[in-house]
């Protein structure tokens, strides 16, 4: 059995001698805190899968079969889904579902995706990129980030061609409710709307929660729903980059095959064999280690950022906090004066919509040591302008 205290021992040095882009955007005296990506060491089992593949020349083009099984039987599993090898394909990170679920709802110039303010950065350059136009379901800080059903049901128009969801949510961190989901999903069958769902943060959830899979609420709505899973924010190996797609409507899958298969030739060899091993249930364990470790750095970040005069949302899921800093500043001096005078580099919260103003988003993943430096150094920057 392993040690739990291996996910509190990061340390700066430590990770600067790493390849992680997180600490090599900015110069090596700002500790880097913007990336979604954690600090934490490589769970053995997969450094062992890696070896084992290398060691028996799997580099070669490979089938899927074996690796969409271990995927299938953990949808059925945790995300109680019925789904069968043929419901999935494999694509190199999660990015790629969300393009595919524009490509199969068939918008056109001029039609709407609803999407959320904030949001994951790369849902609205998805839909800029196919040059239709985003419709904003406000998640609004006042009301808890709460997924307004009635606010929804406002935004659908005739032109309405897909619904993004991001659950758990980054950057807001919550974990969306079972009524909540309900809402949505009564909605795209009521007006037979597809959905794409980005579930890449199912296993990062606090207090108790339990994660629930859109398309598991009915079979109306899993006939009208592409979800997305991946390995790399869990795990820490976003270099590996593999990620999962499940369609259960069988004409859906058959279009995911036919616009994937023309630009994608699914996650490397090495990103199944890791995928085949975090996907066993007996690894869960180094789950359970993660998720202990972060319910205690996400108390220390929210006691120590409302102390500082911050207004910090509730962190349901994902290892992302979301704090509003009060200040007289605008947003981009704001950024700056954390990056330049507290050298610690977060991300802009306006990259994840306009409603992201005097928001920074902070990778909680780390030791308790980096944390606390990181922490000290912005006490200390705002003390100079309180």
């Amino acid at each position: 059995m392993y040690n739990e205290n291996i996910f509190n021992t990061a340390c700066i040095d430590g990770m600067l001698a790493s390849t992680s882009a997180k600490w090599h955007r900015y110069p090596p005296d700002v500790i880097g805190m913007w990336l979604a990506d954690p600090d934490f060491p490589h769970a053995p089992f997969i450094k062992k899968a890696l070896h084992d593949a290398v060691d028996a020349g799997d580099l070669y083009y490979a089938a899927d079969m074996t690796t969409k099984e271990a995927m299938a039987a953990k949808i059925n599993r945790r995300n109680n889904l019925k789904v069968t090898p043929d419901d999935l394909y494999i694509t190199p990170g999660v990015i790629p579902g969300m393009w595919l679920g524009i490509q199969i709802s068939k918008a056109a110039q001029g039609d709407e995706i609803i999407i959320n303010d904030p949001m994951y950065q790369h849902f609205y350059y998805q839909v800029r990129a196919a040059n239709l136009k985003p419709a904003y379901w406000k998640l609004r800080e006042e009301e808890g980030y709460r997924f307004d059903d009635e606010e929804l049901k406002k935004l659908v128009t005739p032109k309405t061609r897909l619904i993004f969801i991001c659950n758990p949510h980054n950057p807001v961190g919550r974990v969306m409710t079972k009524e909540e989901l309900r809402g949505v999903a009564d909605i795209a069958v009521d007006n037979k709307i597809p959905v794409m769902v980005d579930e890449l943060w199912e296993d990062i959830v606090y207090d108790g929660r339990k994660h629930i899979t859109l398309a598991s609420l009915s079979p109306e709505i899993a006939d009208l729903t592409i979800t997305t899973w991946g390995i790399s924010k869990t795990w820490g190996i976003p270099g590996l980059q593999c990620a999962y797609t499940a369609a259960t409507n069988r004409k859906t899958m058959e279009e995911i095959m036919k616009c994937a298969g023309e630009v994608y030739h699914g996650a490397t060899t090495l990103g199944r064999a890791a995928a085949r091993v975090v996907l066993d249930e007996r690894n869960e364990y180094w789950i359970r280690g993660i998720m202990k470790h972060l319910h205690r750095v996400r108390g220390v970040a929210t006691r120590r950022l409302t102390e500082m005069g911050c207004t910090v949302p509730e962190l349901q899921g994902t290892y992302l906090m979301f704090p509003r800093f009060n200040l007289k500043l605008t947003h981009e001096e704001l950024f700056n004066f954390v990056l330049e005078k507290a050298k610690v580099a977060l991300q802009s919260g306006t990259d994840f919509g306009p409603s992201g103003a005097m928001h920074l988003r902070m990778t909680i993943a780390t030791s308790e040591a980096i944390l606390n430096e990181a922490l000290d150094r912005i006490e200390t920057a705002l003390k100079t302008i309180n």
